[in-house]
């Protein structure tokens, strides 16, 4: 992989934002070999399974013997970092060996932040080695800055994860989930997305206020960790449940309104199935939210809490355009879903508007490509 395009995701999220990106990665470095990393198994399996032509490796231990080892094999023409991914040592010996690091759809939200401005003297030498970095918005942007970022290398390109998220999922895929998993096709569908501890007790107290009301209504519930598959369940009581897994074993009670996802890469099928979706990890302090794109690019009604520091943008331009609700408590939840569920039209509106904001906020990918290749091409020529 000797001067190959070299890209790091961290995870599940930064895996989704950078598989837009590596088109845009070929058309400027045709013919050139690009290696992704990741530094979770989740993240690492969804590279490998949905990304195509590029090796995926784990992420070298950040220590001077494991990076320089790497260093030594890889050669890279260009490190790509994806969002916050600034490790001290892979920036230092990645620069001292001549070659350009770019940080793109870069981000440091308010919970991040504090952390890395605590410890601005142990962070400042990668911060300001950093050849160019793509900001999300003026405020990241700042932040970078203040963190040692030379001012002439950062620039603002916009959210990448407007371009990451999927506007359409193929007829036979959404038709082929639907059957088996026992939805009609006018079955109504709420779906909590990526729960995080204290979501799923609120799915289930939500679920009680509405599976009388509705009793077409079909509830699926998808934990952003699956080994939390067993903490998520206990909030359902005895409730009949279904798991992904055992349908597609053939093995689910036929009878359950209340399915729980635990396989990977279907969440944003779900979604395109869905009447209205919640976005987890956004209702509760510490964990900020999760992605509301996913599911507003594909038309769909799009709920979340009060906690959306890791989408801030994204958020904010969805409310704009009155294209998602965002309640302003966890006890608001369940009457915003009982009146969107009582208003198919009302819910259409919604979806449509969310819709048309991705549309409008499309672009970033393609800047923060080039923010790569002009980097490459600043590299001074040995």
């Amino acid at each position: 992989m000797s001067g190959a395009v070299w890209a790091h995701a961290c995870s599940v999220g930064e895996v989704n934002t950078v598989r837009a990106l590596i088109p845009a990665l070929r058309t400027r470095f045709p013919g050139v070999p690009i290696l992704l990393t990741t530094s979770t198994a989740t993240g690492r399996e969804l590279a490998s399974s949905t990304v195509e032509d590029v090796q995926v490796t784990w992420l070298p231990f950040d220590t001077l013997p494991a990076v320089r080892g790497f260093l030594d094999k890889v050669r890279p023409r260009v490190l790509v970092l994806v969002e916050t991914e600034v490790w001290p040592n892979l920036v230092r010996e990645t620069r001292r060996n001549g070659t350009p690091v770019a940080v793109v759809n870069a981000r440091l939200s308010p919970r991040q932040f504090p952390k890395y401005r605590r410890f601005r003297w142990f962070f400042r030498p990668a911060f300001s080695a950093l050849s160019a970095v793509g900001a999300q918005n003026d405020t990241y942007a700042a932040r970078y800055v203040s963190l040692g970022a030379a001012p002439g290398a950062v620039q603002v390109t916009g959210n990448m994860k407007f371009d990451a998220v999927r506007t359409e999922v193929d007829a036979r895929s959404r038709l082929d989930l639907r059957v088996g998993c026992g939805f009609g096709g006018d079955t109504p569908v709420l779906v909590f997305g990526s729960t995080r501890p204290g979501d799923e007790a609120l799915a289930a107290r939500c679920w009680r206020t509405l599976r009388d009301r509705f009793p077409d209504l079909r509830l699926v519930v998808a934990p952003r960790h699956g080994q939390r598959l067993t903490e998520a369940l206990e909030p359902f009581g005895d409730e009949r449940v279904a798991l992904r897994s055992d349908i597609k074993a053939g093995r689910a009670p036929r009878d359950a309104r209340v399915l729980f996802v635990d396989t990977l890469g279907e969440l944003v099928t779900f979604y395109s199935l869905a009447t209205v979706v919640v976005i987890g990890g956004s209702f509760f302090p510490g964990v900020d939210g999760h992605n509301p794109l996913e599911s507003a690019a594909l038309g769909v009604a799009t709920v979340y809490g009060p906690h959306m520091g890791n989408f801030p943008e994204a958020s904010e331009a969805l409310l704009i355009r009155g294209g998602a609700i965002q309640v302003a408590n966890p006890e608001a939840l369940c009457e915003t879903l009982e009146r969107l569920v009582s208003d198919p039209q009302a819910c259409r509106a919604l979806g449509t508007l969310g819709r048309k904001a991705v549309l409008e906020n499309r672009g970033a990918t393609e800047r923060n490509a080039d923010l790569v290749a002009e980097a490459v091409a600043a590299r001074p020529r040995s």
